[in-house]
């Protein structure tokens, strides 16, 4: 439940459309007044859809189950609908920033439908984010002494969109010096005139009054929060937000008590975690939470979590008690992810891990979370962007107190010759050669070639690759019987036998090693440059060279995501795509 709505009729009441407190007057009233939805056919049915365009981080899934009436009634239903009216999305679960998506958000049956014209439009009047009172007027009261006493101010100083927001909170008013006694006026609240802090942003208190969730994307870097507001509680925020939960550290919230008695809790005092599984968890870092409070509380916020915290605690370790409240003390700070669609194997470290999506149809997100001394030691921004896309967010925050500068980054572009190289591996022979040559070498087909067989010399021609240190190896590509190839090798050449089985990492590995170029399989890199035991690690799928005073080559099967390109140039690594 949301602990804004839990009021008496004679508390502050919530139109349940935007609403939240922010430090700027003009902030809160200027949100825009209209909104523009989509119309289309589906069957008898006529389908109100709003048009979104996917942000980065986003899952299928997780959007839609946030939208609308269609998918929690009849999700299979929607997801038929969904398809119909998004025929450029291919596989539903793979989509991509920037692409727009027509959600369907509510069904309306029609007994004599017309037929479809394409889609229709419908504009939809919006009211900003106001939080209200309910007031009966009294004999001798005018409107302007009423907002007076309550907003402190005098008419002619109220804001020009306050007036126009209260005549549309009380649209049956058509003068404003017109009110009769026993009247009922909604009566907007001026928004806090000092720095009041906000963590929930306009957003993410929209989509949750409105029935809506919004996921705030990881971030790699948080502003310095304001003197009175602890840093950590940023870290928090954009954390739960990830999980579907949300952070109330301003306003209050009303719960009914005994004898018609009001009991208030200070959210700036005891900020709340509001868990989408319903969970309510109280931060307690002081005094004034009264067991009275408390058992008002739990009547309505069941099961609801109480976190003791220290002011006088390193904020580490408030968080680790936030992380493990949340998590139910599933907090890890090692974890190594299944294998992903491209065979990437990814090992998560970091200060708290988290993961949402125990639950049966949830897709599985994980949160890695780490503290960091200075912004050089920052996760590289293509592996965040990379794993996002994985639903994997990573997320680096700057102690307080620790140094902000940073260091501009490297203008040098890599050089042209670092683009991926594809390699075609449908014919050996020109396989090997593409190889070679990309390796620096030299491959000779078809040299003159004579050696010792039993007593006899044997004059041929073979292909030859001229390795390292003036070394020639012979390539064998099934054309040698018998003790051929011993007896080449006891004239001291070295020899490589490829066989039309071999698959073509087999053949790199076999070449390579033949020719003196030593190498690693399936490469591990660490995504920062900081302790290893707090950093995401990659280990991609392949064989790298690792030639002394060279650029490293890593030679890959499959297709690298333009991100992991990215992040491989940053380390300096060659890519080498072989095409199979």
């Amino acid at each position: 439940m949301d602990c804004r709505k839990i009021m008496k009729s004679s508390a502050c009441k919530i139109i349940p459309v935007i609403v939240v407190l922010l430090s700027s007057v003009g902030s809160v009233w200027g949100a825009q007044p209209y909104k523009i939805y989509t119309i289309r056919k589906f069957g008898n049915s006529d389908i109100v859809c709003d048009s979104y365009t996917v942000q980065q981080g986003d899952h299928i899934w997780e959007l839609l189950r946030r939208k609308g009436s269609i998918s929690e009634s009849d999700f299979p239903r929607f997801v038929s609908i969904l398809k119909r009216f998004n025929p450029h999305i291919v596989n539903v679960d793979k989509i991509y920033p920037r692409q727009e998506i027509l959600i369907p958000l509510k069904e309306t049956k029609v007994k004599d439908s017309p037929p479809d014209t394409g889609p229709r439009y419908i504009t939809i009047p919006i009211i900003p984010d106001v939080l209200y009172i309910t007031y009966e007027v009294r004999p001798g009261e005018s409107m302007s002494r009423i907002v007076a006493a309550r907003v402190g101010l005098e008419w002619n100083q109220l804001p020009e969109n306050y007036v126009h927001t209260l005549k549309r909170l009380n649209p049956d008013i058509t003068d404003m010096n017109v009110i009769h006694p026993g009247q009922a006026l909604r009566i907007p609240e001026l928004p806090a005139k000092g720095p009041t802090h906000t963590v929930a942003t306009a957003g993410t208190v929209a989509g949750r009054l409105a029935g809506k969730r919004s996921v705030s994307p990881a971030t790699e870097d948080l502003p310095p929060p304001k003197a009175s507001i602890p840093w950590w509680h940023r870290v928090v925020s954009k954390t739960i937000a990830g999980l579907g939960g949300k952070l109330l550290a301003s306003g209050q919230c009303y719960f009914p008590g005994k004898d018609r008695e009001d009991l208030t809790l200070d959210l700036s005092a005891f900020p709340v975690l509001e868990m989408e599984d319903g969970r309510h968890l109280v931060l307690k870092s002081r005094k004034g939470l009264s067991e009275k409070l408390k058992m008002a509380i739990r009547s309505f916020w069941d099961p609801l979590v109480i976190v003791q915290i220290d002011p006088e605690e390193p904020a580490a370790t408030s968080l680790d008690k936030v992380f493990r409240a949340v998590s139910g003390g599933k907090v890890q700070k090692i974890l190594d992810l299944p294998k992903l669609d491209d065979g990437i194997r990814v090992s998560l470290r970091g200060d708290w891990i988290l993961s949402q999506g125990d639950q049966e149809g949830k897709q599985h997100v994980y949160y890695c979370v780490t503290l960091i001394e200075n912004p050089q030691e920052r996760t590289s921004t293509p592996v965040v962007e990379y794993l996002a896309k994985e639903n994997v967010r990573v997320l680096d925050i700057l102690a307080e107190g620790k140094k902000r500068k940073e260091t501009a980054p490297s203008q040098e572009n890599p050089p042209k010759e670092w683009q991926v190289l594809t390699i075609d591996a449908l014919d050996q022979e020109a396989f090997v050669s593409g190889l070679v040559g990309a390796m620096g070498h030299s491959y000779e087909p078809d040299v003159p070639l004579s050696f010792d067989y039993s007593g006899f010399q044997v004059e041929t021609v073979a292909n030859i690759i001229h390795g390292e240190n003036a070394l020639d190896v012979v390539v064998d590509f099934g054309t040698f019987y018998g003790d051929a190839k011993s007896a080449i090798e006891a004239g001291g050449l070295r020899v490589v036998s490829i066989s039309p089985e071999d698959e073509s990492l087999a053949i790199i590995s076999n070449v390579l090693m033949a020719v003196g170029i030593p190498f690693t399989k399936d490469p591990v890199f660490f995504g920062a440059n900081r302790n290893v035991f707090k950093t995401v690690s990659l280990s991609i799928p392949g064989l790298m060279t690792l030639k002394p005073r060279e650029k490293m080559t890593i030679l890959m099967e499959s297709s690298p995501d333009p991100k992991l390109v990215e992040f491989l140039r940053e380390k300096q690594v060659r890519i080498l795509k072989i095409k199979a």
